[in-house]
């Protein structure tokens, strides 16, 4: 889902500070959260949290069916003596044909690359050349000399590119093999011909081979000119990805390649403040040093480490600490923060989450799922009881098999009577990871001191209801004790990968609200597929074309999370210039006013719409239960972004804590509560409308119960059979609905109203009714109960008048709010009406002209259109 190497943007800092004030030899940058209102402090200033991501990389070199020359110098970053030359050919099928490829060092007599024109035929590619993958891991690329394809009639290389039948490209290339000599500072000459049919980017780059690669050169690196770009604008902020040093035993650290990407940096922006990506999977040697440790999948496929193993968190926790110490005592009056990433994409969910085969079958996994068993149970009696297994034990305990984690006969949900051990192993799951995180977190923080930012990837807590072997296959469902972990400064994803693009709102992939009352800042990364964007990343299907286009979207995002309090990164995430382009640096400057007051003084984000998430009840949905959770947990935001009125994203557990107060809340999944979580919510919800989706308070404590739903809703509800859970409006509604929505197809389990309730506004197929609203019977506040999977924004905003919240728009759009400002992206052409809430000059943020008088603004907008608005003087 998200791309393996992430070059990252770095961020700002809100306010224009003395260089003095920032860059002291003791420089400290933490979070703090006065009133729930988390800011980013550099020396205790408060700065604005938006920061640029990049790398090293090379612009793209656009090639067409005709041949062309292609030259270029560059001008190498270190020395090399196994040196390697790569060409990258981007997503999607055609054909590319290369010749007289020559690499030459500027004033030299002898050539890098002598001239290759493959005149010899195969055996001129075979000599130097090589491709990867290599094998039937390759599934897109054909590599042959043919005669008469070159540039001048004679023989030439032919790329023959397919799509890959499962639709997942490799990252397929070829290279010269690594025996090229380059030298740090000298300057060398590239030229060759190339063409390619349909037209494409060709990508050119020299490496040095190694843990990490280290980018020696290629076309017009586009990395320091963003650095500068975004320096400009005031966005000192940079984080980029470094390597971890992690020798055998016995042999001496180098750092010089994570050093040489701090100087990298500096040399482009000397106020930079560094917050380097470090990636904490071990090396080839420790995996094959310690086989035990490293992950099992069921088809026996061995990589990377299990989350769970002490020994694996012990090592990169020491080899963490290690490079820590070495970046503070050599740049420690730059360094901002560090940002130690993992498992898939870095991003501390389980490798292959999103493919079929299910891992946990190594030595370690079951070794540490026994010592988990044994603390969560204490004897093996009340093991026996909960797992209804009269011959088990702690010492016989096994990894659930294969078959019985792909399988779903109860529907949706496990069955805890036969799959409570399926229930234990998500729990364990997500626990594993969740404390892997705060070990090395742990690392991070005693490394620096106290000093700097600790940042993680973790929480999908939406994003993953679409994975097919059910959402706990991700390890994102422990939040809280990611929350509750006092290393960690901020916590991170990039903006959902639905309802990104023009006129969608892109939403939050976790509880932000609760990550901000927890003390701690959640940040975007903003890997928007902007109008300079290559290749088919995860986003790439909103690929805009143009710089106003670019410019809504981020204008939209950055927006959104300065008035949600949320810090982002602008991410080149291709490494080739996504971002290079002043007019949208221009656009963030434009919105530091914005930024500049939520920071003084800091404003809490307190909407009156809370879209409530419980991380518990995903462990129990099942394969193929994203029928459910894509709808109602996923999906729903986006809903929810288009009701005309901003909302927050918080844990169920905040809720019942009463650390949220809204008028609305939306419960996405409340399904597995106990007696106590359910008076807890009832008396924390007492004079709002509670929104109760799909199976509210199915599960009593683990145990199915008609009874507790009833407790929890106030409506009577049934089980239903064989109806799909298809629902429409009923004629006349009082609510005018229209639009119906649900599922073309059956689903289990199902529930209905039970006889009558008042203002029935959905039913089913055969009759039976969907959705109801309904007075609390104590009269403080209404439940509207939803069976069917999803939401309209039409539904919610009907409960939302219902909860006299204010709508800023009666029609879809995207809002945001929070104090005296008010963003909208649109969602279609319109003359928007836009209710401002009171008397008084309305101002664009962005322009310093006055669009009108509140309370009642006309704005004209087109579809994608972003307007940042100030109420009042």
């Amino acid at each position: 889902m998200f791309p393996s190497v992430r070059p990252v943007l770095a961020s700002l800092l809100s306010l224009v500070l003395p260089a003095a004030s920032l860059f002291a030899a003791s420089l400290t940058a933490r979070v703090e959260s006065p009133n729930g209102a988390p800011r980013i402090l550099v020396n205790g200033q408060p700065v604005r949290a938006r920061m640029f991501f990049g790398a090293p990389g090379s612009s793209a070199l656009p090639i067409g069916p005709d041949w062309q020359k292609i030259d270029f110098d560059f001008t190498a970053a270190d020395s090399a003596d196994t040196g390697t030359m790569h060409f990258r050919f981007g997503h999607g099928a055609g054909d590319v044909y290369l010749d007289q490829v020559q690499v030459t060092e500027v004033g030299q007599k002898s050539d890098v690359i002598p001239l290759c024109d493959f005149e010899g035929g195969q055996g001129d590619f075979d000599r130097d050349w090589t491709s990867w993958p290599q094998g039937a891991a390759n599934t897109v690329g054909k590599i042959t000399v043919e005669s008469q394809a070159g540039a001048e009639n004679g023989s030439g290389l032919h790329v023959k590119l397919t799509a890959p039948p499962d639709g997942q490209w490799p990252d397929f290339h070829l290279y010269h093999r690594p025996v090229l000599h380059f030298a740090e500072g000298h300057h060398y000459h590239v030229q060759l011909w190339a063409k390619a049919v349909p037209a494409r980017s060709l990508f050119v780059e020299f490496y040095q081979p190694g843990q990490p690669f280290v980018h020696l050169g290629g076309p017009a690196d586009p990395f320091p000119d963003q650095i500068k770009m975004a320096a400009k604008v005031g966005v000192h902020f940079i984080t980029f990805p470094i390597g971890l040093p992690w020798p055998k035993p016995g042999e001496t650290e180098n750092f010089t390649s994570e050093d040489a990407a701090c100087h990298t940096v500096l040399a482009a922006d000397p106020r930079a403040l560094l917050i380097p990506r470090i990636p904490m999977n071990p090396p080839a040697w420790w995996r094959e040093a310690h086989p035990d440790e490293v992950m099992q999948w069921e088809n026996g496929r061995r990589d990377a480490m299990v989350p769970a193993s002490p020994l694996y968190r012990h090592d990169a926790a020491e080899r963490l600490t290690a490079l820590v110490k070495h970046l503070e005592e050599k740049f420690g009056d730059h360094m901002a923060g560090y940002h130690p990433v993992g498992q898939n994409t870095g991003e501390w969910f389980y490798e292959d989450t999103w493919k079929q085969p299910l891992n946990g079958y190594a030595p370690a996994d079951l070794r540490e799922w026994r010592k988990w068993l044994r603390a969560h149970y204490h004897d093996d009696e009340a093991l026996r009881h909960a797992w209804n297994d009269t011959g088990v034990s702690f010492d016989t305990a096994s990894v659930p098999t294969p078959a019985a984690r792909h399988a779903a006969p109860a529907g949706i949900f496990r069955d805890p009577k036969t799959g409570q051990a399926l229930i234990d192993w998500a729990e364990f799951q997500q626990q594993s990871m969740a404390d892997c995180v705060c070990e090395i977190a742990h690392a991070a923080r005693q490394a620096s001191a106290g000093k700097k930012l600790v940042l993680f990837f973790y929480g999908y807590l939406h994003e993953f209801g679409t994975v097919g072997n059910g959402p706990a296959t991700s390890g994102h469902y422990a939040l809280r004790r990611v929350l509750d972990c006092p290393d960690i400064d901020i916590v991170c994803s990039p903006i959902s990968y639905s309802d990104r693009g023009l006129g969608g709102s892109a939403p939050s992939m976790s509880a932000a609200e609760s990550v901000a009352l927890a003390g701690k800042m959640w940040l975007n990364e903003d890997d928007t597929h902007t109008y300079l964007a290559t290749g088919t990343p995860p986003g790439y299907r909103d690929h805009v074309t143009t710089l106003e286009a670019t410019n809504a979207e981020l204008t939209r995002n950055v927006a959104q999370e300065s008035l949600r309090n949320f810090a982002t990164w602008w991410m080149d995430l291709g490494a080739t210039g996504w971002f290079r382009d002043r007019g949208m640096w221009r656009q963030m400057a434009k919105l530091k006013a914005l930024d500049d007051a939520m920071l003084q003084p800091p404003t809490p984000f307190r909407p009156e719409i809370a879209a409530v998430i419980d991380a518990p009840s995903m462990w129990r949905v099942a394969p193929g239960g994203q029928a459910v959770t894509g709808p109602c947990v996923t999906e729903a935001r986006s809903r929810l972004g288009r009701v005309g009125a901003p909302y927050g994203q918080y844990l169920l557990d905040d809720v019942a804590a009463g650390k949220v107060h809204a008028k609305l809340y939306v419960f996405l999944n409340a399904w597995n509560l106990s007696t106590a979580q359910r008076h807890q919510l009832r008396d924390a919800t007492r004079g709002s409308v509670c929104v109760w989706c799909y199976a509210p308070g199915y599960f009593d404590n683990g145990t199915p119960s008609l009874a507790a739903m009833q407790d929890l809703t106030g409506f009577h509800l049934r089980a239903l059979g064989d109806v799909k859970a298809w629902i429409t409006p009923v004629a006349g509604n009082p609510a005018t609905l229209h639009q119906p929505f649900g599922l073309q197809h059956t689903v289990s389990p199902l529930f209905a109203l039970d006889g009558h309730a008042e203002d029935i506004l959905y039913t089913y197929p055969d009759g039976s009714g969907a959705v109801a609203f309904r007075k609390r019977d104590d009269g403080q506040g209404a439940s509207l109960f939803v069976g069917a999977p999803g939401l309209t924004s039409e539904l919610l905003r009907f409960a939302a008048h219902r909860a006299g919240v204010h709508l800023y728009t009666e029609t879809d759009c995207n809002v945001y709010a929070n104090g005296p400002f008010v963003a909208i992206h649109a969602t279609q052409n319109s003359n928007l009406q836009l209710n401002v809430g009171k008397a008084g000059p309305v101002t664009d943020v962005l322009t310093g002209q006055t669009v009108g008088q509140g309370p009642v603004v006309s704005l004209p907008v087109l579809h994608g259109d972003t307007r940042v608005l100030k109420i009042g003087p």
